[in-house]
């Protein structure tokens, strides 16, 4: 039988499953429509991917704006806490030497001006300092004067240079007391310039703030070192919170809170890398340093997550983990512009609930894809492969 001549027609790819063939179909006319095929090995300048808007909701392309990470996944969030006063915060005035309370000028709840009085303590054992002081001046003065005398008769050849290096060191040592003297009465609050003996002491307030409590009474005598009132500076509170692991993996120092009650916002300065073992509750602290009158020690507060300052803003940005892309090892995302989507190399932070950081490569402000990213990617690839 004569052999039959075969066809040279073009040869088109076998699908098995339809819906394989339709989504191909899709990508190729969607690459087409976005002009000369970018080559798998993607350049170092990535053109825009210029889709209608009808086409971007063909492909099911969503976006969303670039946000501080303190607004992405932690924003809202709602924690309780307790309002603390956090050592650095508080004075507790006590008596430096041992003496019988004479008066006690404040009360509990009082504010208090830096300077102001708080008591008054009469203090026999003031009197023997003021006494030490007054000693320790004149020998002072007497060992000056002796090694001045000296170092004439040594330069007149009278007497040894053995001599007046001991009038030397006496006059080194009576200085030294002298000083030890007026430093333990300044410490105390008295006066190192008086010639009299004054028994009578006055504690104030080293700064402004509110009287907590009064431990001494009229009458009662007190050693040298026991309590007489603890005061609260103002502006300075502490709120301590509780958050889940996975509340708080979504949290950074620095983030914003606001303060049910409050104006102005506390700020979170810690978060104790541990959970306690009662509950799984992670710790954290806030301070709270507003010259504003809206917070009481011990009170239950409730404080939501409002953002980030500024400077941490600024270099933490937050997207949905969905966002980026990965090729040749490294990362993208699409940024929206008026000529299309950008294929934008982005160095990305920690990531965790769905959020990924953005250190750098996008600003906030910025509108990326978050869905669709498999279409764009094949546009940007001209369906050529090469994806990592």
């Amino acid at each position: 039988m004569p052999l039959h001549s075969r066809s040279h027609a073009p040869t088109r790819p076998i699908f098995r499953n339809p819906l394989s063939a339709a989504i191909l179909c899709f990508c190729a006319s969607l690459s087409v429509a976005a002009g000369p095929a970018a080559s798998p090995s993607a350049p170092a300048s990535h053109p825009a991917i210029a889709w209608t808007a009808a086409q971007a909701q063909a492909a099911g392309v969503a976006t969303q704006v670039v946000g501080s990470s303190g607004a992405g996944a932690a924003a809202g969030l709602v924690l309780q806490g307790t309002v603390e006063l956090p050592p650095q915060a508080t004075e507790l005035l006590s008596t430096p030497v041992a003496g019988v309370v004479q008066q006690v000028l404040v009360g509990a709840g009082q504010k208090v001006r830096a300077g102001e009085a708080v008591a008054r303590l009469l203090s026999p054992e003031l009197v023997a300092w003021q006494r030490d002081l007054l000693q320790a001046q004149a020998q002072a003065r007497l060992a000056a004067s002796k090694l001045e005398r000296d170092e004439k008769l040594h330069a007149e050849g009278i007497i040894a240079g053995l001599r007046v290096q001991e009038s030397r060191t006496q006059n080194e040592l009576a200085q030294l007391a002298l000083r030890e003297r007026r430093q333990a009465l300044q410490m105390a609050g008295a006066s190192t310039t008086s010639t009299t003996l004054q028994p009578g002491l006055t504690l104030r307030a080293s700064a402004a703030g509110t009287v907590l409590e009064v431990t001494a009474t009229p009458g009662q005598r007190l050693d040298a070192g026991m309590p007489v009132a603890k005061v609260a500076r103002d502006g300075q509170w502490s709120i301590a919170l509780q958050a889940t692991p996975d509340q708080a993996h979504n949290l950074r120092t620095g983030d914003l809170l606001a303060v049910q009650g409050c104006k102005a916002p506390a700020r979170l300065v810690a978060i104790v890398p541990q959970v306690s073992a009662g509950n799984q509750a992670v710790q954290m602290r806030a301070d709270f340093t507003a010259a504003e009158d809206c917070l009481r020690a011990n009170q239950f507060v409730q404080v939501t997550v409002a953002g980030r300052t500024d400077t941490q803003a600024a270099g933490n940005l937050s997207l949905p983990a969905q966002a980026v892309v990965r090729h040749e090892g490294k990362a993208y995302v699409f940024v929206q512009t008026p000529q299309g989507f950008v294929p934008t190399a982005v160095v990305l932070g920690t990531e965790g609930a769905g959020q990924t950081l953005v250190r750098s490569g996008v600003k906030a402000g910025d509108v990326v894809a978050v869905q669709g990213l498999a279409a764009l990617k094949g546009a940007w690839q001209g369906m050529g492969g090469g994806a990592q």
